[in-house]
């Protein structure tokens, strides 16, 4: 145990160089994706997988103007897409990036700079409570200004400090009009089509309030969606584009007393008062509004993936909708819509209404479920006919999503390639089931970093890309993927047993947001081994809270976990599991049937998910396993598991894809 605790530490290391190299490389990942010209590049809603009813339903929904864009394409719009008019608290996610390219350039040493080298006046208001108001503090709305708290102290939705933000961004740090900053860092790099001002009142009225029209709002989303890249050119820094989409106020700063202090003399505000609304810790950061929860655990928007963000003016009235595990956006404007703040966890906000209709339009072709104990696949039993009826025959590929940060050469994005370009022949095989997981699993050598979560138990976008890409192309051909979260020699990059809850947490909410109906969970693979150091993740009592907690969050989503113990499952987690998880790796193959009966008695689905067995060996486990009712998986450890990683379809191991393949055939 001390040398794996070592291996963990090593872990703990390497994460940040993981993150940088993973994230750094999405711009190659990535560069086949569009983006548009002078004009948006137009598809059908059919041509990038929408439903075109469904987006019917968002614009009668919303209301007023606004668009939709899939992988780079305008697909949809309503109104005209085209007028210009301000967009109300929508802006300050744009005040927000032209913070970070003031910091990119060097204009600011920090978002930790002090505002008060440009507004000396902070350092003596209100005894100098004031001079130590950050551009973070502004950019969080932290800062206390005109409030009795002090920076950093408590959180108030603030639009006279949104005034002092912007004033002395474009007069102090950059020294030119906002409109002019905004033409130069953003609106002739993105190409805005449509005029755009951040005097949308005239001069004299609130000068900052930002019009634009909701086309051009979706081309700034869509930066944002490229991690910062647009066409050939890294415009934001991909850690910047992380500080503002992973620096949420802490969920345990409270709200303002709404006590009033002392401020600048003059002072304007951009809109409304000084206490707008009491969301935000937990799910803010610099300006934009984060799919995760606050201290209540309320979840901001219930059905949508926890990677999603907003940009939200007038309660939802004026809304910009990033959504990375969709490669979706959408903007509108005049909406009917003004309830943002009552969303978390309140299905019945218009808001979540509308977050449910984006989600449910992009289509899905393979809805996986259980009844008496067998198998569907869009409502008709499995192999109908065949040997193998009402089973799930799998093979385990988890390596497919693969990274590691001591491979920097390493091209994950080819290695998933290659495994999609072959799922047709697996399927045509019998194969209706692969085993991709969230951490992996061994690559034939030690000491390799390979995880979707972070220290936190958040999921990393680099990562989801390649599990999206595997999960939406085995459901354009019919088959299911079981989706693992925890691996051994990989738990230790996160932080505690807060975070592997969390971890549980944002896998469900990720499969439940984004709609995927051919997904089946497996909270951790062969818990209790003792290359795991969270005490949760090696006990079955551990393993059936982890289960339960992602019921919660997806009631419909079937979860199981698997156990150390060779075809065996602890009676605390066979009761509560939907369907039960063996591995009979070092099980001999005449125990093979003894093993499946003694499950059966649950009543639940038996999966054997992962057998090393190969050749005319793993071909009579096969027919074993079926001849018991039990479905069953192969693992090849030497192709493709262990790098370099190989997907030949069923020349992988030829006798047995013919038995999976004689099974499964009527």
């Amino acid at each position: 145990m001390r040398e794996l605790r070592k291996v963990g530490l090593l872990l703990l290391s390497l994460v940040g160089v993981l993150t940088v190299l993973t994230e750094e490389g999405r711009g190659d990942e990535r560069s086949h994706f569009v983006y548009p010209g002078v004009e948006w590049l137009r598809r059908t809603p059919e041509q990038v997988g929408l439903s075109v009813d469904k987006l019917k339903a968002l614009a009668e929904l919303a209301g007023g103007r606004g668009c939709v864009v899939r992988h780079g394409y305008l697909v949809y719009a309503w109104g005209d897409s085209s007028r210009s008019e301000d967009i109300a608290s929508a802006m300050k996610p744009v005040i927000s990036t032209l913070l970070l390219l003031a910091v990119q350039d060097g204009k600011l040493a920090s978002v930790d700079a002090k505002v008060s080298d440009f507004e000396p006046g902070l350092l003596k208001l209100n005894r100098g409570k004031d001079a130590g108001i950050t551009w973070r503090h502004l950019a969080s709305q932290t800062s206390g200004y005109g409030l009795v708290e002090a920076p950093g102290k408590a959180f108030a939705y603030n639009d006279s400090a949104l005034a002092l933000y912007y004033d002395n961004l474009t007069r102090g740090v950059y020294k030119q009009a906002g409109t002019l900053i905004l033409k130069e860092q953003l609106g002739d790099v993105l190409g805005f089509q449509d005029k755009y001002t951040f005097e949308a009142f005239g001069p004299d009225d609130r000068p900052g309030r930002l019009a634009l029209s909701v086309r051009d709002h979706a081309r700034f989303g869509l930066l944002y969606l490229r991690g910062g890249r647009w066409k050939e050119k890294q415009v934001l820094k991909p850690e910047l584009v992380r500080l503002a989409l992973n620096s949420p106020v802490s969920v345990d700063l409270p709200r303002t007393s709404g006590k009033d202090a002392q401020m600048l003399p003059r002072q304007r505000t951009l809109g409304g008062g000084k206490n707008q609304t009491g969301v935000g810790p937990g799910v803010y950061s610099f300006n934009w509004w984060l799919n995760r929860t606050d201290k209540l655990d309320r979840r901001l928007f219930a059905d949508l993936p926890p990677d999603a963000y907003v940009a939200s003016g007038h309660g939802g009235k004026r809304t910009l909708w990033v959504i990375p595990s969709l490669d979706l956006i959408v903007a509108w404007n005049d909406a009917n819509i003004e309830d943002h703040d009552d969303s978390p966890m309140n299905t019945r906000t218009k808001c979540n209404q509308a977050a449910r209709l984006i989600r449910d339009s992009v289509k899905r072709e393979t809805r996986v479920s259980i009844e008496k104990g067998r198998w569907l696949i869009n409502g008709a039993v499995t192999y109908r006919g065949a040997q193998a009826e009402g089973l799930l025959m799998n093979v385990r590929m988890v390596n497919a999503v693969f990274e590691d940060a001591h491979r920097p050469a390493f091209d994950a994005a080819a290695n998933t390639d290659r495994f999609i370009d072959k799922i047709p022949d697996y399927v045509a095989h019998g194969v209706r089931a692969f085993s991709i997981n969230l951490q992996g699993g061994t690559p034939g050598y030690e000491g390799a970093v390979n995880s979707a979560f972070d220290a936190d138990g958040n999921l990393r976008e680099a990562y989801l890309e390649r599990v999206r890409r595997v999960i939406e192309s085995c459901d354009r051909h019919g088959v299911v993927v079981i989706l693992g979260c925890f691996y051994q020699r990989q738990d230790q990059i996160l932080k505690s047993e807060a975070a592997v809850r969390a971890g549980v947490v944002n896998t469900a909410q990720w499969v439940k947001g984004c709609g995927f109906t051919n997904v089946v969970l497996e909270t951790a693979n062969e818990f209790g081994h003792g290359g795991f150091d969270h005490r949760i993740l090696t006990t079955a009592a551990g393993q059936a809270e982890l289960i339960a907690l992602a019921k919660r969050v997806h009631p419909d989503l079937l979860v199981s976990t698997s156990d150390v113990s060779n075809g065996q499952v602890p009676r605390d987690v066979a009761k509560i599991a939907d369907y039960l998880l063996v591995h009979f790796n070092g099980t001999k193959t005449d125990d093979i049937a003894s093993r499946i009966k003694a499950l059966r008695a649950f009543g639940k689905p038996v999966v054997c998910n992962e057998d090393t067995k190969t050749g005319r060996e793993g071909a009579q486990a096969a027919r074993l396993c079926v001849s018991a009712g039990g479905s069953w998986g192969l693992m090849l450890e030497e192709t493709n598991q262990h790098y370099p990683f190989t997907f030949r379809g069923a020349e992988d191991d030829v006798a047995v894809y013919a038995a999976l393949k004689d099974v499964t055939t009527r």
